[in-house]
């Protein structure tokens, strides 16, 4: 048993419109897809340029930080420094006015 189609021309115009529009829609969805794949990379490489971004800032503020309390812990041991000196230098001011009231006093007995 054999089928006959036949289409006449209005059917085979109806068919062939469909058949442009069924590849014309595909090729519409497959352009998207290469477009939303091309979309799709460019975020991911703007992301992980700021993703980097971030990371060298953040390292850079952790440096920045060591540093800075690594330098306010010399600048505690010298400012201690400096009372020691003070102290120092202010118990050695005594002990000259001492020793040069003395020798005053030596230069004055020796010279009466």
């Amino acid at each position: 048993m054999t089928v006959n189609l036949r289409f006449s021309n209005h059917s085979k115009l109806i068919l062939t419109c469909l058949y442009l529009l069924y590849f014309s829609v595909a090729d519409a969805f497959a352009r998207d897809i290469v477009i939303e794949q091309h979309n799709a990379s460019e975020a991911r490489i703007e992301y992980n340029k700021a993703k980097s971004n971030f990371e060298s800032i953040t390292q850079q503020i952790a440096n920045q930080e060591k540093r800075i309390a690594d330098e306010q812990a010399k600048l505690k041991d010298l400012q201690e420094q400096q009372i020691a000196a003070k102290n120092h230098l202010e118990q050695a001011q005594v002990d000259l006015d001492a020793k040069v009231k003395i020798l005053e006093e030596a230069w004055e007995h020796r010279n009466q």
